[in-house]
């Protein structure tokens, strides 16, 4: 039996990236990738990339001059809203995007493209790649000498390894070969159906000025498009041809990657929805027809090929063991592919991987142990939290108006509380990880308490008859919305600015919420209230009413009352008070006399302060 260090189930993303980043940082160990397929053809979804998985591939596995030559890059995340009938043609539709190329890279992926480049590259790198060599068992030895059966050109073969790292994806040979049960999310109820088109003419086709203006020209082709509906989204996502004067090269139109996303809770079989969700390729192609803009954008394009997902989120119990296993990607967990989380998670799970190995094979039996603990409770915790994210953000897809506060949240706890760690290498460092998980319970709590009020808010705008009421005409710059971190990410985090920015972001984006929800204008840019409301006074905040709201207003009018007996010592405040509409009024100096006017000039000031909203900023 032939022995190696390292076994890798699947050479697709995961496991070629894998592979890649164990020969960077372990050249003097061996690695074999086992790949079911014959050869590296098959169509797969999962081609957007966003910031966590761009930094991995760029400065960890050094493939910036490959994504740049052979791939897209990925002019960010784009949002488009339609009218309650489905008919407003693209230019007319409320939008948020960004004007310019974001600050960080990402990529669009045509995968079989970069997972058969990824063979060629991992042999150049010295591991051992076999083709159409199908798993058929794993013996898991806790003493580190596991035996992996593999089948290959009609001859059943075996090699021991140290470790097994499984990225076959759904087929999870691993855990199916462990007995380890493989859960099904209940708590986000979710299908997908997509597929290629050839010969889409793209949105940068489209010649109307003023639309082309807006976005200042720049290419909307080039990112990763989402149609936002109740219920469900569709994607649009371009991908790379090959190359002329390569073996591959092709003639033909370029591929766009065209898919719908939806909770089946609102629009699949059962749901009462007058258009079902798509399960079959005639369903796909009739359901995307009855959206005048993706119907437009597909006229004269041809369907290459189909394919689905009945279920879309599960997790494992278990991620990384001390027995020497670990899966990747999909064979562990997944999520929603909302936001293309998918292959940060591949970045996260390859780094904890690879810092475990080293651990091993360096004899730190301490330290691996140690790191298995915190890397698997940590990958447990951002499922979970990715999880909480989707939870409850279908039913406010379809509103341009309430999506863009979501996306505003969403977008700095991203760059926040996401990218800026990766990109610092504290993803990795044990004591890092244990202070973030001090706050699990925190983090959690804010997710789903923020999900509840927007989900308590697209009730009411549905009932208003107000749910779609933005949907047309409007643009939100995105990138406005994160300028202030943009620059800030890299190796150095600073802690009392990312706390800063985190209550900052809840502050704009749940006052903008309450105006909304209360009918009180002009609230969310008010520097008092923005700073009254941190995340922990966010979290207690527990219903939006207009009870909660007077509370808040007389915990600020104390603030202010405090604040002017100080300025003004001899005036006689007594109190200030807060109305509604933004009235403020002002006792204990009389009524005409200049004291009573300088101290309510004075209020009012203070009142009116703005405070630099991000929910107004991303205007």
């Amino acid at each position: 039996m032939r022995n190696v260090d390292i076994v890798i189930i699947g050479s697709g993303i995961a496991g070629g990236l894998l592979a890649r980043q164990l020969r960077l940082a372990c050249p003097d160990l061996g690695v074999l990738v086992l790949e079911a397929a014959a050869a590296m053809e098959d169509y797969k979804v999962g081609e957007s990339t966003v910031e966590v998985a761009a930094n991995y591939m760029v400065r960890r596995l050094n493939l910036g001059t490959y994504l740049y030559q052979h791939q897209l890059p990925k002019n960010g995340l784009r949002f488009f809203f339609d009218s309650e009938g489905k008919d407003l043609p693209l230019p007319r539709m409320s939008e948020i995007g960004s004007d310019h190329m974001p600050f960080h890279p990402s990529f669009q992926l045509e995968r079989a493209r970069l997972e058969r480049d990824l063979v060629t590259m991992n042999r150049a790198a010295g591991a051992e790649v076999e083709l159409g060599a199908k798993v058929v068992d794993v013996a898991i030895d806790g003493r580190g000498r596991h035996r992996v059966v593999y089948e290959q050109g009609g001859e059943r073969r075996e090699v021991a390894c140290r470790w097994v790292c499984d990225a076959s994806g759904r087929r999870h040979v691993l855990f199916r070969k462990l007995g380890v049960k493989v859960h099904k999310e209940t708590r986000l109820n979710t299908a997908a159906a997509w597929g290629r088109y050839r010969g889409v003419a793209g949105l940068d086709a489209v010649t109307d000025a003023a639309w082309r203006s807006r976005a200042r020209y720049t290419s909307r082709h080039l990112s990763t498009n989402h149609f936002m509906y109740d219920g469900y989204w569709i994607w649009f996502i371009p991908l790379a041809g090959d190359l002329e004067g390569t073996a591959n090269a092709d003639p033909r139109p370029a591929l766009m990657s065209v898919g719908v996303v939806f909770d089946k809770d609102r629009i699949g079989e059962g749901s009462g929805a007058a258009l079902p969700g798509p399960r079959t390729r005639a369903d796909f192609e009739r359901f995307l027809g009855a959206h005048r803009a993706a119907r437009e954008l597909l006229e004269g394009a041809e369907l290459e090929d189909f394919q689905s997902y009945a279920h879309l989120p599960y997790h494992a119990a278990q991620y990384f063991s001390t027995d020497r296993y670990a899966v990747t990607g999909e064979a562990g967990a997944f999520t929603d592919p909302f936001y293309s989380p998918g292959s940060d998670f591949i970045a996260t799970a390859n780094e904890f991987i690879t810092q475990m190995i080293l651990s091993d094979v360096a004899g730190d039996r301490a330290g691996f142990e140690e790191k298995v603990a915190a890397y698997d409770a940590y990958y447990r915790f951002k499922y979970d939290s990715t999880l909480r994210l989707y939870e409850r953000m279908y039913p406010m897809f379809g509103s341009f108006e309430l999506y863009r506060l979501k996306y505003l949240l969403d977008f700095n706890n991203y760059y926040n509380l996401v990218a800026w760690p990766f990109m610092a290498d504290r993803v990795t460092d044990v004591g890092w990880i244990r202070e973030e998980l001090r706050f699990t319970d925190l983090v959690l709590r804010a997710l789903s308490t923020m999900g509840e009020h927007f989900a308590s808010l697209a009730g009411d705008l549905a009932a208003r008859g107000e749910y779609f009421a933005q949907n047309e005409g409007r643009f939100a710059n995105g990138l406005n919305g994160v300028a202030q971190l943009e620059t800030r990410l890299g190796p150095t985090i600073d802690e009392g600015f990312r706390r800063e920015q985190v209550d900052r972001a809840y502050g704009s984006v749940f006052a903008a919420l309450v105006e909304r929800r209360l009918g009180e204008p002009g609230l969310s840019d008010r520097a008092r209230v923005v700073s009254e409301l941190k995340l922990p006074q966010v979290l207690v905040f527990r219903d939006i009413t207009p009870e909660r709201l007077s509370r808040l207003l007389d915990r600020i009018a104390e603030r202010m009352t405090r604040e002017l007996r100080g300025e003004f010592p001899d005036a006689g405040v007594e109190r200030v008070e807060l109305g509604a509409g933004g009235e403020v009024s002002v006792t204990g100096p009389a009524v005409g006399t200049g004291a009573h006017a300088a101290v309510l000039s004075r209020a009012r000031a203070l009142w009116d302060a703005s405070a630099g909203s991000l929910a107004h900023i991303a205007l």
